[in-house]
């Protein structure tokens, strides 16, 4: 079953909530492949990030049966091959354009969007799993940018939300893309027939704010 699950951040680890539904569809001894924001340069950040989410799987009662890190330490091909095998992919956060990339020159697109197993997008990973990333000065980015993604769901996402500080920036944005604004410890889980929401997540819709859950 293809799982797609788009997070803001965790800064305390997985809620109860979150962990349980990780356990429903992530079962031990599966394989995972957490594929880097930057390829290049920020190999020991890319592993502190790496083993920092491994301990919160562990943490939630979830072990991988092996652990592959995407980045330019592995070649396209092999990178290729282990994103078309594994059970989870991990789609890293940090600089949202500089990871699709990345993922174009690396040939990675047509296999993350083919794959049939669990992916995870956080922040920038969450982004790029739209069918249109829009990357906003509020979400920290240097430069507003907003193009063609993944494709894997279809609608956009606003990460690290803060529902108490809205700019205009997102209400001009909503009159043309929806966006959902993800505040911290929030989740979307896309299943084939079902869409699930975690913790705090509004809708941005011409110029109009809802709460989703």
């Amino acid at each position: 079953m293809m799982v797609k699950i788009l997070t803001s951040r965790f800064p305390n680890g997985f809620p109860d909530d979150f962990s349980k539904l990780l356990r429903k569809y992530i079962k031990a001894g599966m394989n995972l492949a957490f594929v880097a924001s930057e390829f290049e340069n920020i190999y020991e950040k890319t592993d502190w990030y790496c083993n920092h989410f491994l301990k919160m799987f562990s943490d939630c009662g979830i072990t991988f049966g092996s652990v592959d890190v995407i980045d330019s330490r592995m070649s396209r091909e092999i990178a290729q091959d282990t994103v078309k095998n594994a059970d989870v992919l991990w789609l890293a956060g940090g600089d949202t354009p500089i990871q699709f990339a990345y993922l174009g020159s690396y040939g990675l697109i047509p296999y993350i969007s083919k794959h049939k197993g669990v992916i995870i997008g956080m922040s920038a990973g969450s982004i790029n799993m739209a069918k249109v990333a829009v990357c906003t000065l509020t979400c920290k980015h240097s430069k507003l940018e907003i193009y063609e993604a993944l494709g894997l769901v279809e609608f956009s996402v606003e990460p690290h939300f803060d529902k108490d500080n809205i700019n205009d920036e997102l209400l001009v944005l909503s009159e043309k893309y929806q966006l959902y604004g993800m505040c911290d410890d929030s989740a979307i889980i896309c299943t084939e027939d079902n869409t699930l929401y975690i913790g705090d997540i509004f809708l941005i819709d011409n110029r109009c704010i809802t709460r989703v859950f």
